[in-house]
């Protein structure tokens, strides 16, 4: 029985090995080929003859079955016919996890023949799980990326040339969380948070991005359920948060980037970003923020402990989380010289400022908006909260550019543009708004209606 195994885990390479060497050695192939002419062969090929050792074993386990059913329990061949069973079944199920491991190995090291450069892909316990080309947000534009999800790990690669990639990141699933966008407007999209790296991801469709939400948090609730076994005497709440994916203090995570596009200002100070004033991004919590508002530097656990830049308020937080000999923060002169010269705020109404436009509201998402119809049509970020409108440069503004109630206006939907509608005040026409869809346009609509009537 133990040849059997043996028999099942060498049968695909034992066929290509006979394919090999009927195609190099003619004299052997001319054996095979007068062999299957054979009449005993009934016309069958000798790669057919070869898996029939496969089938044995289940069809034993068939006929057993059938042949126990069909005794009476008084039978001399009763219990001999039960132990019988009991030892091919065991057979019949190493067999199985045998095919399986297999099917298993050969898909790993698939995996690791197509990236470049030398990685261990095959281990011990590693099952793939999806594979997958999805867009990664970088600053400014969205990048390509194919994606080897693993029952531990999430590759994250960049296409070098056909079918070969470089792998750019190995992420364990330790720690891992994978979240939708909190703005509808992003529906196709998908955060990773991971201890090493964290980004956004944007699927063709919604239905991609769930598929791919799905698979990777059933992923990452094996991966913690099956680590937890190993933790001995010791209750979930007191493990390590970062390996739960939950409450882990600040730098223990890589942060995701809030995209440079996403944001015109500041998000501490809300100074207007330009050509000389730069934005920065908070290595800390991924905000964008002005030189100002980032002048300090901070040791970061989850960049080995590196001096990195951090906004104020992080830095606030890292100070009182760590003593001031391990913090060792600092301003550097580069920093201090650019302190020198500070931008001028812009003087923005504490109303403006009450409302951000990443936040829980009742509508939020782009439109087009022109004050007329021979207008310029601009494109701005808008929110529906407490039945006022407020409209933002871009998605991740800390404050409104202007904010306007919505009681006492009238909205009347276009018959002939159906993602167009404009918004009256008795007989003026303050604005004609745009959608991307009739059915986005149809939600703003809903919304809108809802928000001027008290």
């Amino acid at each position: 029985m133990k040849m059997y195994s043996t028999y099942i885990r060498e049968f695909d390479k034992n066929v290509a090995l006979l394919e090999e060497q009927c195609k190099r050695n003619p004299t052997f192939s001319a054996v095979v080929r007068e062999f299957e002419a054979s009449p005993r062969c009934a016309n069958l090929a000798l790669k057919h003859y070869l898996l029939k050792p496969v089938q044995r074993i289940p069809q034993y386990q068939l006929l057993l079955t059938d042949y126990l059913r069909n005794l009476s329990e008084d039978s001399n061949d009763y219990k001999d016919t039960q132990a019988a069973l009991v030892i091919v079944k065991e057979v019949a199920n190493h067999a199985n996890d045998i095919m399986k491991q297999g099917d298993i190995f050969q898909k790993l090291f698939q995996v690791q023949s197509r990236l470049t450069g030398h990685h261990e892909i095959v281990q011990p316990g590693r099952v793939f799980l999806k594979e997958g080309v999805l867009n990664k947000l970088s600053r400014k534009v969205m990048q390509p990326r194919m994606f080897f999800l693993f029952n531990d790990t999430l590759l994250y690669t960049i296409s070098v040339q056909s079918g070969q990639f470089k792998l750019k990141n190995m992420l364990s699933l330790a720690g891992m969380k994978v979240s939708k966008p909190t703005q509808e407007a992003y529906q196709n999209e998908l955060n990773i948070e991971s201890v090493e790296r964290s980004f956004i991801l944007s699927a063709s469709s919604a239905s991609e991005r769930d598929e791919w939400l799905e698979a990777i948090s059933t992923a990452i609730n094996d991966y913690t359920k099956k680590k937890i076994t190993f933790i001995s005497g010791k209750p979930l709440e007191e493990t390590d948060p970062r390996e739960c994916g939950d409450g882990a203090p600040l730098g223990s995570k890589a942060p995701i980037w809030i995209p440079d596009l996403r944001t015109t200002m500041c998000m501490i100070c809300t100074c207007e970003f330009t050509l000389t004033w730069r934005r920065h991004h908070c290595r800390a919590c991924g905000k964008v923020v002005c030189q100002s508002c980032s002048s300090n530097k901070c040791y970061l656990e989850y960049l080995k402990n590196q001096l990195a830049r951090v906004c104020d308020q992080c830095f606030l937080v890292l100070r009182q989380q760590n003593s001031e000999q391990t913090l060792a923060a600092s301003v550097s002169p580069a920093n201090k010289a650019a302190l020198a010269f500070t931008r001028k705020q812009k003087r923005i109404p504490a109303a403006l400022k009450e409302v951000s436009a990443n936040t829980d509201s009742s509508m939020s998402g782009y439109l087009q908006r022109s004050k007329g119809s021979k207008k310029q049509w601009k494109r701005l970020w808008f929110v529906i909260k407490d039945k006022v409108l407020y409209t933002y440069a871009a998605s991740e503004d800390v404050a409104a550019l202007e904010s306007q109630p919505l009681l006492g206006f009238v909205l009347k939907a276009d018959s002939l543009q159906k993602i167009q509608f404009k918004l009256y005040h008795k007989n003026t026409l303050y604005y004609i708004f745009k959608a991307d869809d009739t059915q986005t346009a149809q939600r703003w609509i809903k919304s809108f209606r809802e928000a001027t009537v008290l």
